[in-house]
């Protein structure tokens, strides 16, 4: 009976580790392949302002723009790897004195400051780009 659970286990384990070595392969091999196309265009990039201005300032545009790119990706790097802040209602917040929310003061609404009510295509505008932004930023979480 254990061999047979220890020949499953192991029937599963190198099915899973020849999926993963695939996976990995196919990523590599895309990697490659983007990283020499990104190359390229900028080879092709390079001549294109050489035509247009003179070598240096296309190397200097070139190396500027690289540069800004890199510190951009550097800069998303480190502000990923941060942790989050903890809140109080954790555990071990047991000792901690429930507080009273703060409630804002009531703002005027859009009849009452004398602006006209806002139309359904607006409301459903504003719902649309707010339903685009929340599933690109809950994408990148």
């Amino acid at each position: 009976m254990l061999r047979l659970l220890l020949a499953i286990f192991g029937a599963e384990i190198r099915l899973t580790v020849r999926r993963a070595a695939r996976t990995a392969l196919l990523c590599a091999i895309g990697g490659l392949l983007v990283a020499s196309s990104a190359v390229f265009f900028m080879i092709a990039a390079f001549i294109a302002l050489a035509e247009r201005y003179d070598a240096l300032t296309a190397a200097l545009v070139i190396g500027g723009a690289m540069l800004l790119l890199g510190l951009i990706f550097l800069l998303v790097a480190l502000m990923r790897r941060r942790r989050r802040p903890v809140g109080l209602g954790g555990y071990g917040a047991y000792g901690v004195p429930p507080v009273a929310p703060v409630v804002p003061p009531a703002a005027p609404t859009a009849t009452s400051a004398g602006m006209p009510p806002a139309s359904v295509k607006t409301v459903l505008g504003i719902a649309a780009g707010a339903a685009v932004i929340g599933l690109i930023l809950g994408r990148r979480i």
